[in-house]
């Protein structure tokens, strides 16, 4: 049973976040909390070994830092028993849950969770745990699949959940930190964009992006140089041969037109005089 406690938020060890805090939403929340009151806990767990503070957060982190800028010390909390692992992927849950993940942190939280699944049962392997030959995604031993819990638990379909684990298991690190600010990062479909990327190019993107925000830049530099096609220059025996097929085909005015263009012809114009005459 949930124990509901009063905690002194100095005693509260928070560690590091899977995703960083936005300090704009925390003052957003904070005065949602200065003018409503805290209207739901934060969840943390005990970790006595830890000197001088008896327990950790494990979600809450917005809530916690938006107690801080309000001055508050005290805080209403959950406290749940958990280790490390079940910790995180209590975090996880609640995030989902709450829906209020942008489309990075949602990739992110949904391929740790697959991660800290493995940690507690053991590495996914094409014959162990898998539903069939080639899927990616992993069946518990009683035959449901990871994928349809995940679904379950926080809300989103098949496709939602393929989609999003292509870009957590497939986004550079590097790169996952450099959409940070960007559009990308509530973009699913530039995040897909980019997780398809070779690894040496996201490499390049993420630097890119360090300089200069604009992913559709970034991705531009990606794409190979426009092949401009070369036409071969004709020979001059090709050249010669087109020259005398023309001049078989051409009529009497036409040859004599041409003789006089290139000052041959001692007639005049003729081509010319026909042309004006059909104008009158």
């Amino acid at each position: 049973m949930a124990e509901f406690v009063r905690a002194t938020i100095s005693e509260i060890f928070i560690g590091e976040r899977l995703r960083p805090i936005d300090n704009d939403y925390a003052e957003a929340i904070a005065a949602s909390m200065s003018e409503h009151g805290q209207i739901s806990p934060i969840m943390i767990r005990r970790t006595p070994a830890k000197k001088g503070t008896p327990f950790t957060l494990v979600a809450g982190g917005y809530r916690t830092t938006a107690a801080k800028l309000l001055g508050w010390t005290e805080i209403d909390a959950i406290v749940v028993k958990a280790d490390g692992v079940e910790a995180q992927l209590l975090e996880i849950s609640e995030n989902l849950y709450r829906n209020d993940l942008n489309a990075l942190d949602r990739a992110i939280f949904v391929m740790k969770y697959r991660e800290l699944w493995e940690e507690k049962h053991g590495k996914i392997t094409k014959g162990r745990y898998a539903a069939e030959k080639g899927n990616d995604y992993p069946i518990f031993a009683k035959g449901r699949s990871l994928a349809e819990k995940v679904q379950e638990r926080f809300g989103f379909g098949a496709e939602t959940y393929k989609l999003v684990s292509r870009i957590g298991k497939n986004l550079d690190p590097q790169l996952r930190q450099a959409v940070r600010g960007t559009t990308a990062e509530n973009d699913q479909s530039q995040l897909l964009q980019l997780a398809k990327l070779p690894p040496e190019d996201q490499i390049k993107v993420a630097k890119t992006l360090q300089v200069n925000p604009d992913v559709k830049l970034a991705l531009s530099f990606t794409k190979p140089p426009a092949i401009v096609p070369t036409v071969a220059p004709k020979s001059q025996s090709t050249i010669y041969s087109n020259l005398i097929a023309a001049w078989d085909e051409a009529s009497e005015e036409t040859r004599d037109a041409f003789l006089q263009q290139i000052g041959m012809s001692d007639k005049p114009d003729a081509l010319m005089k026909a042309i004006r005459e059909e104008a009158a």
